[in-house]
């Protein structure tokens, strides 16, 4: 398969994930109103390992050490800041939190440039700013003061940053579907001993509560997680970021139109400024000038003289 082939389908991949993202910012609304954050990070995870196993066993049963490795450190780092997330959603609205979230699209040239030490694109600054402006709009009230799940939400956001980063120099160096499998199984792990430490178990298991679950382990995590390391394979960090970032469009989407989120001006004008700021970061600057292609057009006709 050429290079240009497997670019392609790692965005079409990464396309699907955002697809997948999507929705699950609603379902992890709904599993909040009947479960506490780590029975449902430990109840996700442990069954996407699971339905990753049943598909990709052959696979998993071939990994080494060097999948276990990278796939725990991701799981044991989501484990710590998957908690953000979902907390966030008890003090905000699905759509809302997806336009803040997509601000780690932005942030990943910053922090691929503070880890790998390559330094960002000019766009990425600009997007920077527009990123912070897009922000400000979603969660400044009147009084200037940022709610409670806006703050979570932002510090998952850049949480999420560091992982994109992470998962994208990890996946260039072992097989990534083996290590999506460890890293479930790390966060689902870890997810459970705080749970029997710190959490009652569920008393109930109501049918919306389970078939949010079950979208968030199958759907946004089994699915949209593995597109994800897999395509990360075969593309940047910031140019993933991108697609990933359209996650944000696709729950406002859901959670307007589907859900029932509150839709105001501000919001969507601020989401669409963080959007717009997520596309510029990627943009490329550089473009030959009428002139100088005019001179190089010259040189080209003298030397045929």
């Amino acid at each position: 398969m050429s290079e240009k082939k497997r670019a392609l389908l790692a965005d079409f991949a990464l396309l699907l994930a955002a697809i997948c993202w999507g929705g699950g910012f609603i379902a992890g609304d709904v599993a909040v109103q009947h479960f506490s954050t780590f029975s449902i990070l430990t109840i996700r995870f442990l069954s996407a390992a699971l339905v990753t196993f049943l598909f990709f066993g052959r696979i998993i049963k071939r990994c080494g050490k060097t999948e276990i490795k990278y796939g725990l450190t991701l799981g044991i780092f989501f484990a710590f800041s998957m908690p953000l997330q979902i907390n966030g959603l008890k003090y905000t609205t699905p759509s809302k939190q997806a336009f803040l979230v997509a601000g780690y699209a932005a942030m990943v040239p910053f922090f691929s440039w503070f880890i790998l030490k390559k330094r960002p694109k000019i766009s990425a600054f600009f997007a920077g700013i527009l990123v912070l402006i897009g922000i400000g709009l979603i969660t400044l009230n009147d009084s200037l003061t940022i709610h409670l799940g806006d703050s979570l939400s932002l510090g998952f956001a850049v949480a999420y940053a560091i992982f994109v980063v992470l998962t994208g120099i990890f996946a260039g160096k072992c097989n990534p579907i083996g290590m999506s499998f460890f890293s479930y199984l790390g966060t689902g792990v870890f997810s459970l001993f705080v749970a029997l430490l710190f959490e009652d178990v569920p008393a109930s298991f109501p049918k919306p509560g389970v078939m949010a679950l079950a979208y968030l382990a199958i759907v946004s995590t089994a699915v949209a997680f593995t597109l994800q390391n897999v395509a990360q394979k075969y593309t940047s960090d910031a140019h993933a970021a991108i697609f990933l970032s359209m996650e944000s469009l696709f729950a406002f989407i859901f959670g307007v139109f589907l859900y029932g989120d509150p839709f105001t001006p501000r919001l969507l004008i601020g989401g669409l400024i963080v959007f717009s700021a997520v596309i510029i970061s990627e943009l490329k600057w550089k473009k030959p000038s009428i002139c100088t292609e005019a001179i190089q057009l010259e040189n080209g006709e003298a030397e045929d003289l």
